[in-house]
């Protein structure tokens, strides 16, 4: 067992409806105690999901406590084989519990409209706010690095033991992955997401080269985390109603964005000012009257308290092992083209027809292996360690492989009808296999 240093010494314990109690150091508590880390009770995990799900009210909040959990437990299974001191173990909980400190209102919502303005995803600003917020100083202050936390949370450190670190709290199978999958199915009181992750911590090994590797004797619970991974994305992360919800986010903070200059902080402090709450109240203050994007705001608000959402009008779900192939159909100009073909031949106006089409691994991606659509494992032959990938065991494993894709296209209610006749000639009319050349 890995000795604790005397940061490790717990101060306090919070109770976690997931994990039971979790033990909190004193330098954690100052984090967590912070304006910047109690905004995340602010921050619905799954932005648009109570939509659909009334109890998936749940917040980054309690993900977050939850990452640094399942984190520490695979550090100490890791950082013993490594036979580093419990230093790292501080560094990879507080690499975990900061890793959703840059998210926006409403989550991954608000950051296609930031991406959009300003070229920004949640990790560069969780980089930041580590960096330039209240937060920095605290960790300096107890003796950690401010610069290598932030580093260690999006893995960008170069040395091959810390990539590894790196890798438990943002990687194939990680800390963060394994709480929200069981964390958000027990708030959507769905079963999908449950996943025997202390069966997967205890048979998860380092091989000579550096190599995270799961035991062939835990394939059935990485099976049983792929399936889960799946079907979450499937029936409550990307659920054709909740979707809905989140491209009508998208498109009232789009509007709101000009009047209210949601993405133009400039300031860690002017971001942290930025939640569910303040974010909804700052757009129902809104003069409709004041401009097109004011009216339009207004009128997504409106639309979402009576919950009025669009509609499915067409859906098709694809799978392809190419990266590719994957992000060329999430191209803004590609979904644009569609939208203007179907409009015209449904006779509605352009901006009734919306194509959604939200795309990841099925296989969790990690580009650092030679495979990166590949789970290595390894088995025990005559007392030596033999790695394999879980393709070469598992039908799931290998039809898993690759990217899947749900195309939607979205309109008003009333030009349902004919938005779905447009959209399935359309998309007949392209051979699956061609469909990328759209």
């Amino acid at each position: 067992m890995i000795a604790e240093a005397k940061t490790l010494t717990f101060e306090m314990e919070v109770n976690d409806p997931i994990h039971g109690f979790i033990r909190l150091s004193k330098t954690e508590q100052k984090i967590i105690d912070t304006h910047a880390f109690q905004r995340l009770r602010r921050i619905k995990q799954l932005s648009g999901g109570h939509f659909v799900y009334p109890t998936a009210e749940h917040t980054r909040f309690g993900h977050s406590l939850g990452t640094m959990f399942i984190a520490s437990l695979l550090g100490r299974r890791i950082l013993e084989q490594l036979d580093l001191d419990s230093d790292r173990l501080d560094e990879l909980r507080l690499a975990a519990l900061l890793h959703d400190i840059g998210h926006g209102p409403f989550s991954h919502v608000f950051e296609e409209v930031l991406l959009e303005h300003r070229g920004m995803n949640h990790e560069d600003v969780t980089e930041w706010v580590i960096k330039k917020s209240r937060i920095g100083d605290i960790l300096d202050d107890n003796g950690y690095s401010k610069e290598r936390i932030a580093r260690l949370v999006r893995g960008t450190l170069k040395d091959r033991v810390d990539l590894v670190l790196g890798s438990l709290v943002a990687g194939q199978v990680d800390a963060d992955k394994l709480d929200y999958l069981i964390r958000d199915s027990f708030y959507c009181g769905v079963s999908y997401g449950l996943v025997d992750f202390h069966r997967l911590i205890d048979s998860l090994e380092v091989s000579d080269e550096l190599v995270l590797e799961f035991a062939l004797a835990a394939r059935g619970a990485l099976e049983a985390f792929l399936v889960a991974r799946y079907e979450m994305f499937m029936n409550v992360y990307f659920h054709k109603t909740v979707r809905s919800v989140e491209v009508m986010l998208v498109q009232l903070m789009s509007a709101a964005d000009e009047p209210l200059g949601l993405t133009r902080f400039s300031s860690p402090d002017e971001f942290l000012a930025l939640d569910d709450v303040s974010m909804i109240s700052q757009i129902r203050r809104l003069d409709p009257q004041d401009s097109e994007d004011t009216r339009e705001a207004s009128r997504l608000m409106k639309m979402l308290d009576c919950r009025v959402l669009y509609k499915s009008a067409f859906e098709k779900i694809l799978h392809t092992p190419d990266r590719f192939v994957s992000k060329l159909l999430t191209k803004k100009k590609v979904c644009e083209s569609i939208q203007e073909e179907i409009a015209t031949r449904a006779d509605v106006p352009v901006e009734a027809v919306i194509v959604d089409v939200p795309s990841l691994p099925s296989v969790p991606y990690n580009p650092l292996q030679e495979k990166p659509m590949e789970v290595n494992i390894f088995e025990m032959i005559e007392g030596q360690k033999v790695s394999h990938y879980l393709s070469e065991f598992s039908k799931i494993g290998d039809v898993m492989r690759g990217y899947f894709d749900v195309i939607r296209v979205y309109t008003t209610p009333q030009y349902r009808l004919q938005v779905g006749r447009a959209a399935r000639s359309i998309f007949r009319e392209v051979p699956e296999s061609a469909l990328i050349h759209m």
